[in-house]
């Protein structure tokens, strides 16, 4: 019994329909080896800063910005090509050396972390308020993949062969002149307990040519307190990364000064920052200026351009000249250049953004 025409029709147009549904979902789903990067959100970072019992009576706002990024699917090659806001940027511009994606995810949430300790003793010490810092070990951010075995994420060196390591200096010293396949003791923190173990050195890759070195095959940071007086606290929640750096510590000294560094306005920025107050620079400007000028924002800080190889500055100008934004870009190379920028401010109110002396470009 051969099918009627209607029910040819039927069925070619169910394998039509299918064949459609099956591509559209394949160019959002099926991943390329790019990351997709636009603007992200723009946070307040009050509520995230605690200093001892001030609750930050501005009159204005502090924000971060961030950048949205997700693992690149076909669509988003159309995207870059039609519209300004995606961005593809390959994995390996990234990812570091044999890193996957949470290897990534660690390892912004341990450069957040160091950039909130780094804001607190920037901002402390621009205030001349008592702040320290002490080494507790080195911790573990990764274990690289010929890396010992005995160690594991988040384990912190306090010692090895009952030496102390009170730097990433120290522990490579201490392993200088060892060689692969010899047994080393570390002490070591391990979810709050002290632990003695052993573990056998690995030989580290080196440039061709390099002297051959062995280690235990970690990616190690400093594993840093501060403490200050007042009591100083950051909860960056979920955000990850080191850029915050320049804002957490904007909002941290507004907490430590009689006047209100806001002014009134309303400031985002970027930018990491050291416990020197040198501001550095950071990734993804452009999305950044869009996100903040898309919230509204009266001011953006961004990375002063030093060296030739610096373009954030350079590229904050050029996104809100061919944008339009009218959003003041004040770039700035370390905290104080930045609190006196806010100083020369008129208060909100009495100026707008909109007239001919402050619109546009720092």
């Amino acid at each position: 019994m051969s099918l009627n025409r209607f029910d040819q029709r039927n069925i070619w147009g169910v394998i039509a329909l299918s064949i459609i549904c099956f591509l559209i979902g394949g160019a959002f789903l099926i991943p390329i080896p790019y990351f997709a990067i636009g603007p992200g959100k723009v946070v307040e970072v009050g509520p995230l800063v605690t200093v001892g019992k001030e609750k930050g009576n501005e009159e204005g706002s502090f924000r971060l910005t961030t950048i949205s990024m997700k693992q690149g699917a076909p669509v988003d090659l159309l995207l870059s090509r039609w519209t300004s806001t995606t961005e593809l940027v390959p994995e390996e511009h990234i990812l570091a050396e044999d890193e996957d994606k949470r290897d990534y995810q660690r390892r912004q949430t341990v450069n957040m972390r160091l950039s909130q300790n780094q804001a607190i003793v920037a901002a402390f010490r621009h205030a001349k308020r008592p702040v320290s810092q002490k080494v507790l070990g080195v911790e573990v951010e990764r274990v690289l993949k010929e890396g010992t075995s005995s160690l594991k994420e988040g384990d912190v060196i306090k010692r090895i062969d009952g030496e102390p390591v009170a730097s990433i200096q120290q522990l490579i010293s201490r392993l200088s002149r060892k060689r692969a396949g010899e047994r080393v003791a570390l002490t070591l923190l391990r979810d709050g307990k002290e632990l003695r173990i052993t573990a056998s050195l690995v030989p580290l890759r080196v440039e061709p040519g390099s002297k051959p070195r062995a280690g235990l095959g970690i990616v190690p940071v400093e594993k840093v307190e501060v403490k200050t007086t007042p009591p100083t606290h950051i909860d960056a929640q979920e955000i990850g990364g080191p850029s915050a750096g320049l804002m957490f510590a904007l909002e941290v000294l507004n907490r430590l000064v009689p006047e209100d560094l806001t002014r009134g306005y309303r400031i985002a920025g970027t930018g990491t920052i050291t416990a020197d107050g040198e501001v550095g620079q950071i990734g993804g400007i452009q999305h950044k200026v869009v996100a903040a000028d898309k919230a509204g924002m009266d001011l953006f800080f961004c990375p002063k351009d030093i060296r030739p190889e610096d373009q954030n500055e350079k590229t904050a100008k050029q996104t809100v000249k061919r944008l339009g934004i009218k959003m003041k870009v004040i770039p700035v190379s370390d905290l104080d250049e930045a609190v006196q920028a806010l100083k020369k401010l008129p208060p909100r109110g009495q100026a707008s953004f909109k007239s001919k002396t402050l619109t546009g470009v720092a």
